[in-house]
C-alpha cells in the first residue's frame, strides 16, 4: 500500500469499522433477509456487510468487507458455525488488518 502515492497512508491514521445495509429484493443472494437497514432507518429486505477502512485525515482506503448472515437464514440458526454477530466480524476484521497488513 505504501509504495503507491494514491494508497500511501500518512502517519497517524484511524481504523474505521462500519456496518452498512443495502435494500435488496428477492432471496437468492446470500445474506438477504428482513433486517434493520440503517440507511433506511427501518427494517426491510436487504443485506448487511461489515467493512474496514484506514483514514489518515485526507483519504479513506477501503481494506476489507464481510457479509453478515442473520441466524435465521442459516440451517442451524445461532448454533451454525457460519453465524457471527457483527461485533465478532468487526474484531476479525481488526485482527486481519493488524496482523496481516500493517
Amino acid at each position: 500500500m505504501n509504495q503507491c502515492n494514491q494508497t500511501k497512508i500518512s502517519r497517524g491514521f484511524s481504523l474505521i469499522i462500519d456496518d452498512s445495509g443495502h435494500r435488496k429484493s428477492g432471496n437468492f443472494t446470500d445474506g438477504v433477509g428482513r433486517q434493520y437497514i440503517g440507511q433506511l432507518g427501518k427494517t426491510d429486505n436487504g443485506v448487511v456487510v461489515v467493512t474496514s477502512h484506514l483514514y489518515d485525515g485526507k483519504k479513506s482506503l477501503p481494506l476489507d468487507i464481510e457479509l453478515y448472515k442473520k441466524a435465521d437464514s442459516l440451517p442451524s440458526g445461532k448454533d451454525d458455525p457460519d453465524f457471527k454477530k457483527k461485533p465478532e466480524i468487526a474484531i476479525n476484521l481488526i485482527d486481519k488488518t493488524c496482523f496481516e497488513r500493517l
